[in-house]
């Protein structure tokens, strides 16, 4: 009997045999059909659709980026003339004197530190150079006019303010020093910023912060002519000294 596993174990797995012996088949080599079950092909199909998506994945992938809203490169600054812009800043104008602005205020010191913060805004973020009034193509000129704090919240217990907003507030304007045009005016331009007494922070804070907010924001009215100030055509017409 162990001959017989032995002889056709090669043909049956172990299993089918021991249930052949359970219904006490004849271990004869003419009693089983020996006649090799066939194969079952490995199925490849998913890997084959792995790999053709991995490898159409790219392809979508930069048609979409071509193709996409219907954007499309029309030309560049130097190839294209009709080109829509160059840069977000003028391209007539290369220097910019920036004189101390005028302080009408009891907080004295504020228009030096707005000066020198709004200087270091030109020379750090746009392509304009400060030079001095006689060799500057435009100026830039400005007032602070209002200074003002505001308690925002207070301490229930106590009354001690916990939050304040220093309130700084500006007329300026860039004028064309070759032409006296008004390139952008600005009135009552106002800059918040916050501080907390309770933190250990005074108003010393809030005036460092809100310098550095006002002169960033200044130097931004600088990009282009969008929001015009209605009363630059009569201001240009005025002239002014130079």
């Amino acid at each position: 009997m162990t001959t017989g596993i032995q002889e056709n174990h090669a043909l049956f797995p172990l299993p089918v045999l021991r249930a052949r012996v359970r219904e006490g088949a004849s271990w004869e080599h003419d009693s089983f059909d020996t006649t090799p079950s066939p194969a079952l092909p490995r199925s490849t199909g998913g890997r084959r659709i792995w790999r053709s998506g991995f490898l159409l994945f790219p392809l979508f992938t930069w048609l979409i980026i071509c193709a996409g809203c219907g954007y499309h490169m029309a030309g560049t600054p130097d190839s294209d003339p009709n080109y829509p812009w160059h840069t977000l800043y003028r391209d007539d104008v290369k220097t910019v004197a920036v004189p101390t602005f005028s302080n009408k205020t009891y907080y004295h010191g504020v228009e030096q530190d707005l000066t020198k913060a709004i200087v270091n805004q030109l020379e750090a973020f746009t392509p304009y150079k400060v030079a001095s009034r006689d060799h500057a193509d435009t100026i830039l000129e400005g007032d602070i006019v209002r200074i003002r704090t505001r308690t925002i919240s207070r301490d229930r217990v106590s009354a001690v303010p916990q939050e304040q907003m220093y309130v700084l507030i500006v007329n300026f304007h860039w004028r064309d020093l070759r032409t006296g045009k008004i390139l952008v005016q600005r009135r009552d331009f106002e800059q918040t910023a916050f501080y907390y007494p309770t933190l250990g922070e005074d108003q010393a804070i809030g005036e460092e912060q809100n310098v550095q907010r006002l002169a960033a924001a200044i130097v931004q009215e600088l990009q282009a002519d969008w929001g015009k100030d209605p009363n630059e055509k009569k201001v240009s017409e005025s002239g002014g000294e130079r």
